[in-house]
């Protein structure tokens, strides 16, 4: 492999890596040269596309495509998180997007994949679980007119988190 087509390292990881201290360095590089040894002699193969037990194939909602067309509205959702010994949380987010996938996809990037996932939602300002709790009248009515599409904003997002410890 030439210089120029050597990937260029992750600076993150290898700061991490060297907070850990020098021997896990060395079990690492060692871990690193039997892979490369095992791959020369061919007594191991890459993986084939799908096949890596590591990497978890993505949700439906994370790979769709936006229908430009499609009008925006207010998409609703929650998810609550339950936890021996570390409490309760409760996620309930609005937010303005064009289908159900790209709701999710923007509950994602707030509160991760696993979690949106599981998360119930709903589009449009319908009765919904803890509504009234994460929804003041005055948000309520912008949400409103947001859904309806007057003097909606291009994008739009709101999380609200309630979490109780009780151990």
């Amino acid at each position: 492999m030439s210089d120029k087509a050597k990937p260029a390292p992750s600076a993150f990881l290898a700061e991490h890596l060297a907070r850990k201290g020098p021997e896990e360095l060395d079990k690492l590089q060692a871990t690193i040269d039997l892979g490369r040894q095992l791959l020369a002699s061919g007594e191991v193969e890459q993986y084939a596309e799908g096949e890596n037990p590591f990497e978890l194939p993505p949700y439906p909602w994370e790979i769709t495509e936006v229908q430009r067309n499609a009008p925006r509205r207010i998409f609703l959702g929650t998810v609550s998180d339950l936890a021996t010994g570390t409490g309760h949380t409760v996620y309930f987010a609005a937010g303005i997007a064009r289908d159900e996938d790209e709701f999710r996809r923007q509950l994602a990037a707030h509160i991760g994949h696993t979690f949106a996932n599981g998360a119930g939602v709903k589009a449009g300002l319908v009765d919904f679980p803890l509504f009234k709790t994460f929804i003041s009248p005055s948000l309520r009515q912008t949400l409103q007119k947001f859904d309806e599409g007057r003097n909606a904003p291009a994008g739009f997002f709101y999380l609200g988190q309630w979490h109780e410890n009780r151990a």
